[in-house]
Formats: structure tokens, C-alpha cells, sequence
């Protein structure tokens, strides 16, 4: 069976239990909030949806261990099906990623490199900061 079927195969068999777990009239939100964080307030659910995001970004940097390797999008030694991805260039400034906020022509309005990190990069994140400053582009 191709490595990619199985992957499939098992990532739709652990929605489908996810699903099969979480009562149909409670959303998605609620019962991860109390089921992470104890009580649903709106303070825990903000807090859900930064330690997620800040997760998917940075990976894993939680306490809890359940075995799960979670290596976040500026890890700089990231693989995907055996091949090295790198995407921290596009976000410190290093590789040209973004239009200048203008209508984008490669003539007169070429994309620039930005620096998305200037506010401390993954340290204020692990502290559940958007960033060290409130001047940043992070």
C-alpha cells in the first residue's frame, strides 16, 4: 500500500475518532477548551487558539508529552516525505516573500523581503506573546 494512502487512511481514522468523541451539539471550540484548559470561557478559548497557533509555528512547546513530534512550519530542519524543507527564510527576512503592501507588478512594485520575526521570533511565542514589542511585524 503507497506510504501516502496510509497516511490518508490514518489521518482520516483519527478525525473520524475525534469526531465519534465530541457530542454533536457541542462545537469544536467548547470541547477542546474544557477538555485543554478545564472551563470554557472566553479567556480559555483565547488561549486554545494561540497555544494551537503558536504550536503549528514553533512546534511542540508545551509541557504535556503524548508522543506526538509537532516541529512547527520555522523549524529549520524540517522534513516532508523524506525531502528538507526549510521555511524560515520566507519568514526572517532572508528570502524575498511578500508584495510591499501595493498592488504587485514585477516591474514597478517587485515583492520584498520582510523580517515577520523582528519581534523576538519564538520566544515571546512560547510565552503565549504575539511578540516582544508592539511595533514588530510579528
Amino acid at each position: 500500500m503507497p506510504r501516502n494512502l496510509i497516511v490518508c487512511l490514518s489521518a482520516l481514522a483519527t478525525i473520524a475518532s475525534v469526531v465519534a468523541q465530541r457530542p454533536a451539539n457541542i462545537s469544536i471550540c467548547d470541547y477542546y477548551t474544557t477538555a485543554l484548559l478545564t472551563d470554557d470561557t472566553a479567556a480559555n478559548q483565547y488561549t486554545l487558539l494561540t497555544l494551537l497557533v503558536n504550536t503549528a509555528v514553533i512546534g511542540k512547546y508545551t509541557e504535556p508529552s503524548n508522543g506526538v513530534l509537532v516541529p512547527g512550519i520555522l523549524n529549520p530542519n524540517g522534513v516532508y516525505n523524506d525531502t528538507a524543507v526549510n521555511l524560515l527564510p520566507y519568514f526572517n527576512g532572508c528570502d524575498i516573500s511578500t508584495n510591499n503592501g501595493t498592488v504587485f507588478n514585477l516591474i514597478t512594485n517587485p515583492p520584498i523581503s520582510q523580517n515577520f520575526l523582528d519581534g523576538g521570533g519564538a520566544v515571546p511565542l512560547m510565552h503565549n506573546l504575539p511578540a516582544n514589542d508592539t511595533t514588530s511585524n510579528q
